[in-house]
C-alpha cells in the first residue's frame, strides 16, 4: 500500500514539475513550491499525499490564460447581447465581417476603469487596465481611472463605462466599490457613479475574468442596474473542502484532508478558510486572492508562503 502511495506522490511531483517547466504556472518557481512543501515535514506518506494532491490540483491561470480571458471578456462577453440583438433583427443573416464592424463601433464608444480598493489601488485591476492597452484591445485613451472618465463622458465621447477586475470571491470588494468608493464630485456635489451614468445616459458594466458563481448571482440580484459579466466561473465543486470536491478520491479522503489541514493551520495560527469562508485553491499569474486558502499566502515565522499578498504577514 505504501508503495502505491509513494507512486501517487511521484506522479503529483512529475505533474507539478511539468506545469512549472511549461510555464503553465507562470509567476511561481520550483524553489517556492519546495519551500512551501517543506512546511509539511514529519507527515507520513498518506498525509503527504494529501498535500501533493492539493498542490497538483491548483486552479492556476498563467499570464497567457489571463490575457486570453481578458480578450474573450472584451470581444465576446461585454457585447454579447448587442450582437445577438443585431443577429435577431437580421434574422441571423449578419456576416462575421458585419458583426465585427458592429463590435468595433461599440468598443470605440466604451471606456474602461479599474476597480479600486477603498484603501489603495487594487494592483491586479490596474494590471488588467494596462493589459488592455498593451495587448491592443483598446486605445490608450480608453483605459483610465474613474475621475478621468468624467470629462470624456460629459462631452459624449463614451456612452459605455466598464469597471474591470480580475476576480470575484465573496463579492465584498465590488460591493464596497459600488456602495462607498465609486463617488464623483460634479460641480462641488458628490454623486454616485450610478447616478452620474444615469444623468449622462451611459451604460455601465462590470467585467471580471474569474468568479465564484454563487457570489456573482447574488451581486446580480443586489445591483440589477449593473451589467455583470464573468468570463470563467468557479462553482462549489471547485472548492477544496466542499462535498464532492474535484480534488479528493472520495468523501472519506476529503474529511481526512480537512482534518489534517485544519490541525496544521491551527497549530501555526493560520485560518483554514479564506475571506468569506471560501476554500478555493485558486491562483492567477503572480496574484492570489484572499479567498484562496490562507495556507498558500499567509506567512508565519515557522510557515513559508507559496505566493505573497500585501497582508501575508498580518
Amino acid at each position: 500500500m505504501e508503495g502505491t502511495v509513494n507512486q501517487q506522490i511521484h506522479k503529483c511531483k512529475a505533474f507539478i514539475n511539468f506545469m512549472l517547466t511549461q510555464q503553465q504556472w507562470s509567476g511561481i518557481t520550483k524553489a517556492e513550491i519546495d519551500q512551501w512543501v517543506n512546511n509539511f515535514k514529519g507527515l507520513n506518506p498518506n498525509e503527504l499525499l494529501l498535500v501533493y494532491k492539493l498542490l497538483a490540483n491548483l486552479i492556476y491561470y498563467s499570464e497567457n490564460d489571463v490575457i486570453d480571458a481578458l480578450r474573450e471578456g472584451v470581444y465576446n462577453c461585454l457585447f454579447y447581447n448587442i450582437l445577438l440583438d443585431k443577429q435577431k433583427s437580421a434574422k441571423f443573416g449578419f456576416s462575421a465581417h458585419a458583426l465585427s464592424s458592429v463590435l468595433k463601433d461599440e468598443l470605440k464608444k466604451t471606456c474602461f476603469i479599474p476597480l479600486l480598493d477603498s484603501d489603495s489601488p487594487h494592483e491586479s485591476a490596474n494590471y488588467l487596465a494596462r493589459l488592455l492597452v498593451q495587448q491592443q484591445l483598446v486605445d490608450a485613451h480608453q483605459s483610465m481611472f474613474l475621475d478621468d472618465a468624467v470629462g470624456p463622458i460629459e462631452t459624449g465621447r463614451y456612452s459605455r463605462l466598464v469597471i474591470i477586475d480580475d476576480c470575484i470571491g465573496s463579492g465584498d470588494q465590488l460591493r464596497g466599490f459600488w456602495n462607498d468608493t465609486a463617488k464623483l464630485s460634479i460641480d462641488g456635489i458628490e454623486i454616485s457613479l450610478d447616478e452620474f451614468c444615469k444623468l449622462n445616459s451611459v451604460d455601465i458594466s462590470y467585467l471580471t475574468l474569474f468568479g465564484y458563481d454563487k457570489s456573482i448571482d447574488q451581486l446580480k440580484r443586489e445591483i440589477p442596474q449593473l451589467n455583470i459579466c464573468c468570463v470563467r466561473m468557479l462553482s462549489d465543486s471547485q472548492r477544496v473542502f466542499f462535498e464532492n470536491s474535484y480534488i479528493w478520491t472520495n468523501e472519506e479522503e476529503r474529511h481526512q484532508a480537512q482534518t489534517l489541514f485544519s490541525e496544521l493551520t491551527k497549530e501555526h495560527g493560520i485560518p483554514l478558510f479564506g475571506h468569506g469562508d471560501l476554500d478555493f485553491a485558486f491562483i492567477m499569474h503572480k496574484t492570489i486572492p484572499d479567498w484562496s486558502l490562507p495556507m498558500f499566502w499567509k506567512e508565519r515565522p515557522d510557515w513559508k508562503l507559496l505566493m505573497r499578498r500585501k497582508n501575508s504577514s498580518a
